[in-house]
């Protein structure tokens, strides 16, 4: 009887392992299409590919790998881990499972606080009284203004140094209200200082 499908001709398995490039080129498709509408960008995949297998891939590889600009051999070996990473992404969504907390890691930069102007006041109020408030007075005061204490301890951090370029050499010496009168004068009257420009 003939063979059915050439069973000794080639392995049987070989037509799931090797996609055709039509395959290939719809599956970047649907890939890109299914990226998109959860939100995720290139990198985040590359990141995400990562995470998941260990082995992270660039932005580029996986933009490449959209265009169909990647060889036929990286691109039969990229799909299954795309695809994998599909099936995990769309098992998720709604949930904040591994794929999200995946793209957070990947995502993750420091954020930027911003302090409240009300806040702000309390905090400048503050510094003119103490300019360098010791540890358990930078506690008190993030409970009562309800903000972490790095935020605060930062905060002075920020204040001190920009109190320093505001006031010119030879008065640091004196209460903050009395520099900042004197900085009002010393800019209006006289040219500010040069500091060694």
């Amino acid at each position: 009887p003939p063979h059915h499908g050439g069973v000794n001709s080639h392995d049987p398995h070989s037509d799931e392992d090797t996609p055709t490039s039509d395959d290939l080129e719809q599956f970047a498709k649907q890939f890109k299409q299914r990226r998109l509408k959860l939100g995720f960008t290139q990198a985040d995949v590359g990141l995400a590919l990562g995470t998941l297998y260990g082995n992270v891939f660039s932005q580029t590889t996986i933009c490449r790998f959209e265009a169909l600009q990647l060889s036929f051999k990286n691109m039969c070996k990229l799909k299954p881990l795309l695809n994998k990473w599909l099936e995990e992404a769309d098992s998720s969504t709604g949930s904040p499972t591994s794929i999200d907390k995946i793209a957070a890691q990947g995502r993750k930069r420091k954020k930027r606080t911003s302090i409240e102007v009300s806040v702000k006041g309390v905090l400048e109020t503050h510094f003119l009284k103490c300019p360098k408030p010791a540890a358990q007075e930078i506690s008190s005061l993030a409970d009562s203004l309800q903000l972490e204490k790095e935020v605060v301890r930062v905060w002075f951090c920020n204040r001190r140094q920009k109190e320093k370029r505001m006031t010119p050499p030879g008065i640091q010496q004196q209460t903050p209200d009395d520099v900042y009168s004197q900085v009002g004068t010393v800019n209006s009257d006289t040219p500010p200082p040069h500091h060694g420009l």
